[in-house]
């Protein structure tokens, strides 16, 4: 085991990780974070006392980078508790689409895209993650930038198309996915009410982790991705921790 350590620690360790506080980005129908100072180190600052620190967090699940287990979308399916951690290290395939949603803000990834993935860096494997680079994680921490409203209220930003899930769950039998955005649909698509690839894929028993940071800062195939979370019994969404181990190998 100490040199299955040694190895990981050989890796270059991206945080793929937004830190959260009030008013960051989140889908727009979901409440603010409030955050409350129980106890301070000064007396007079904690509601309760004085002497160390504790804050109360109030936030929805979907909060900040973030976990969708299937629950979220679908009756009786798996909630958090109910994913096991042999699902949290999986290899990583890393979709980069920054080039065309640069001409097109609500491009859709589609099922050829990922055929001309395969045919430049290999066949994604069983069990995989794939995370969809869009670029819009540039855009984070502002709000009004990540929605892109034009002046009729309607939101545009890139997202997935069905037809790529389809593909990725029914052809390479995918663990879960995971992207940039607020949403997994382009942002049309939700302010239209619609959500038809976030219901497919949580549909297919798979989860997501929303609002991901820093995948420009790792290669399209070859590395890990590490994501946990909290175990809330039955719980439907939570912040969660996620990063990448990029084997040196990979760095070229």
């Amino acid at each position: 085991m100490i040199e299955l350590l040694a190895e990981l620690r050989s890796c270059r360790w991206v945080d793929l990780t937004h830190a959260f506080e009030p008013g960051i980005p989140h889908f727009h129908l979901f409440p603010d974070e409030q955050r409350t100072t129980l106890f301070d180190f000064d007396e007079g600052s904690g509601t309760l006392g004085h002497g160390f620190l504790a804050h109360e967090y109030r936030h929805i699940g979907q909060w900040g980078t973030h976990v969708d287990p299937p629950g979220h979308f679908v009756r009786d399916g798996r909630a958090l508790d109910d994913i096991g951690v042999e699902e949290m290290i999986l290899p990583l395939a890393v979709l980069d689409v920054r080039e065309q949603v640069r001409s097109d803000p609500d491009y859709s990834v589609d099922a050829a895209f990922i055929r001309g993935y395969e045919e430049r860096h290999g066949p994604i494997p069983a069990g995989a993650f794939v995370a969809l680079n869009t670029g819009w994680a540039e855009r984070w921490p502002d709000g009004d930038a990540m929605q892109n409203r034009d002046a009729a209220g309607v939101a545009h930003y890139p997202g997935w198309g069905v037809d790529a899930l389809e593909l990725l769950v029914e052809g390479r039998g995918i663990t879960a996915i995971g992207h940039d955005m607020t949403d997994t649909d382009p942002g049309v698509r939700v302010s239209a009410g619609e959500y038809p690839a976030e219901v497919y894929i949580l549909g297919a028993d798979r989860w997501q982790i929303e609002l991901l940071a820093s995948l420009d800062q790792v290669p399209p195939a070859g590395a890990l991705i590490v994501a946990s979370w909290p175990k809330p019994r039955g719980g439907s969404g939570f912040p969660a921790r996620v990063f990448a181990l990029v084997p040196p190998a990979r760095e070229s």
